[in-house]
């Protein structure tokens, strides 16, 4: 009874409002991990994915980012037209999403898994953990390939 009353004591409001607000953010955040349909997995954990045949690695990235480096034989569809492109990628295969940071892979991987794509990956930490992890990076596009409009 006495932690009660002074956590609502006027001079300690502020503090119990704080601490209030900070465990309803964590428990929400573990909430949010179990309920989350896809896996973030690290670079190394990527390359054994990559070792599965007809995996799909999707690059979300601006055109301007894949400048700078990508991962070999993946797919480039940018953020913003992903929406507009699900009906292209095949949802029976495993699929490993990445960014620059790992965010907007984390929005199209609940993105995929929202419109029934199974086996959905995000690659934490994005191309920069790739870079990280001193694993290969391509800077040329495959002139055989045809790129999508």
């Amino acid at each position: 009874m006495e932690l009660l009353e002074f956590l609502l004591n006027d001079d300690q409001i502020f503090t119990t409002i704080t601490l209030v607000v900070l465990i309803a953010l964590f428990i929400g955040n573990l909430v949010a991990d179990k309920l989350r349909k896809y896996q973030e997995i690290t670079a190394t954990e990527a390359t054994t994915l990559m070792d599965e045949e007809g995996l799909i690695i999707l690059d979300v990235r601006e055109e301007k980012e894949r400048k700078s480096g990508f991962i070999a034989n993946d797919i480039h569809i940018p953020l913003a037209q992903v929406k507009n492109k699900l009906n292209e990628i095949d949802k029976t295969k495993k699929i490993l999403v990445y960014c620059r940071s790992g965010a907007r892979s984390a929005h199209v991987a609940g993105m995929l898994t929202r419109h029934e794509f199974e086996y959905v990956y995000s690659l934490k930490g994005g191309i920069n953990a790739w870079k990280k992890a001193n694993l290969p990076i391509s800077t040329k596009v495959n002139k055989n390939k045809k790129k999508k409009k």
